[in-house]
């Protein structure tokens, strides 16, 4: 006895089955602990021809984010428990991913990302800078399951200007209560910070998304209705949104995405949930939503600090994770956002890196060995409806040092540059490549990861180019061969081909199969 799948339409919610005759249907807060959320109906139905159909709204609530139990004669149904699939007829925007022809993605005015050919974009938004438990006449109302919530006006506008940037944007969604903007107003902050966030720890920057109590866990869906709601309609005036990448880095949770000393086991089931409900509020809306879990380099067996395991995970792991809870409790469109710094964030000669090797088993995926990653995303138990799990390239960059060496690391980073894109470019699964830093940040723990230098005397900080704006310019234009020759000289032809076309291998490694560029 097992439910197949849950599918929302618009005026009802349809649960498949193997089995038919009269059933019970417990709906529950999805909420993430030790026992079930709390009950909001019970429902007695039948399954005719194997399906159960009962009303999509409960009262004010809306089913499409509910838990669901199904009983037959006191036995409980295995199977999924969270919707699966939304109808087209739900959605105002059926259409398909709007795949730009450049993934190329960098910061900048409007005008100088036209400049680069550069149609789509990422932003940061913060849950504590865009919304407030308090209204006014500077709010603006939003109606979240049967709740009134409320968003900044001002915080908004500058939401509105970002997205109407660019062509098409993906946003990363962060829980910071110090940084990003956050107003620091307790009464929310006490509403949507995991109640296991370590306000001691200074390292602490972002707060994990609350799973755990109602009252949070109904700020992060309001935020994603929100968000989703007011920019993936067709013809709004702000702009499109592509996609959603939940938290940052979650693997180094303890800085990224704090929510205490936690098992992993705990930590991946209460993210899973998160990124469950930023990926159906943005498919409620729009059938090519995406969502994406943001992981470091860090990869198998290696974590930020093992000394911490209840604080740092292998990303491997934390992606098992995930994919076990969405298999089991109902599999959706999950992606992934990876960070593939060279292994050493101070040196950009990632084709030096001496951790990554091509197998799965590696410790680390830099930009040396980053197609593993879609190796990996590419097995069989891992696809989604046939298809390979999607992949954006969302903070990366190449560090120039300063001093003697600052000469040398600036010509690696123009030659890294072209030689990463290319391989991202080359890959099935990629829909994005960012450079993470526009100019110079002198904050950014020591590191020069833009591509133009920082200059204090100017109001917008904007200095002088680095050699890299060349490459980050020449690629997709009629400019790249010229550059990826220059690139290719610069890092050796043989390697540089080696590395553009890479010896994967599907499985872990065979050390006894060592090779001198994959070690």
């Amino acid at each position: 006895m097992k439910i197949l799948k849950i599918e929302v339409l618009c005026e009802v919610v349809r649960l498949y089955t193997d089995f038919s005759g009269a059933v019970v249907v417990r709906e529950n807060v999805p909420t993430i602990g030790k026992k079930p959320g709390r009950t909001l109906s019970v429902i007695n139905a039948a399954a005719e021809n194997g399906v159960i159909t009962i009303p999509r709204m409960g009262g004010t609530n809306d089913r499409l984010y509910s838990a669901f139990t199904v009983y037959q004669n006191g036995e409980e149904a295995e199977g999924v428990r969270y919707v699966t699939d939304i109808a087209p007829e739900v959605q105002w925007d059926v259409s398909d991913y709007p795949t730009p022809p450049v993934i190329k993605v960098f910061g900048g005015s409007r005008e100088f990302r036209a400049s680069l050919n550069i149609r789509q974009g990422l932003m940061n938004v913060n849950l504590p800078n865009l919304m407030t438990v308090f209204p006014g006449e500077d709010t603006i109302a939003h109606e979240y399951n049967g709740r009134t919530y409320y968003f900044r006006k001002e915080a908004v506008a500058g939401v509105d200007r970002a997205v109407g940037n660019v062509e098409m944007m993906t946003m990363i969604l962060l829980n910071s209560p110090r940084l990003f903007g956050s107003t620091k107003e307790k009464a929310l902050l006490e509403a949507c910070i995991h109640p296991g966030f370590d306000w001691e720890s200074e390292d602490a920057f972002i707060s994990a998304f609350d799973m755990q109590t109602e009252e949070g866990q109904g700020y992060f869906g309001a935020f994603v209705d929100f968000l989703a709601q007011r920019y993936t309609k067709p013809g709004n005036e702000w702009g499109h949104l592509a996609g959603f990448i939940v938290s940052n880095e979650v693997c180094s949770q303890y800085v990224w995405g704090n929510a205490g000393e936690m098992p992993v086991e705990q930590y991946v089931r209460e993210y899973t949930q998160a990124l469950r409900m930023a990926w159906l509020a943005g498919r409620r809306y729009c059938s090519h939503f995406r969502a994406y879990i943001s992981l470091d380099q860090y990869w198998d067996g290696a974590c930020h600090n093992p000394r911490f395991p209840l604080r740092y995970y292998p990303g491997r792991r934390v992606i098992e994770l995930l994919n076990e809870n969405a298999t089991r409790d109902g599999n959706f469109g999950w992606g992934v956002a990876y960070h593939p710094y060279p292994e050493d964030l101070s040196y950009p000669d990632f084709w030096n890196d001496r951790a990554p090797n091509f197998t799965f088993s590696t410790p680390k995926i830099t930009f040396k060995n980053m197609e593993m990653l879609e190796a990996f995303l590419s097995q069989e138990d891992y696809l989604y409806n046939g298809a390979a799990r999607r992949i954006v390239f969302s903070e990366q960059g190449f560090n120039s040092r300063n001093g003697e060496l600052q000469r040398l690391t600036e010509k690696q980073a123009e030659a890294g540059y072209v030689l990463a894109y290319l391989k991202a470019r080359k890959m099935k699964t990629v829909d994005l490549f960012t450079h993470h830093s526009y100019i110079d940040n002198p904050h950014e723990f020591g590191l020069n990861l833009g591509v133009f230098r920082y200059d204090p005397e100017k109001p917008d900080h904007k200095g002088e180019p680095k050699p890299i704006f060349n490459s980050v310019k020449a690629m997709d234009t009629p400019e790249e061969a010229a550059a990826v020759e220059k690139a290719r000289a610069f890092i050796g032809e043989d390697l540089f081909d080696y590395l553009l076309d890479p010896p994967v291998q599907y499985g872990d490694r065979d050390k006894s199969q060592d090779n001198a560029f994959g070690a």
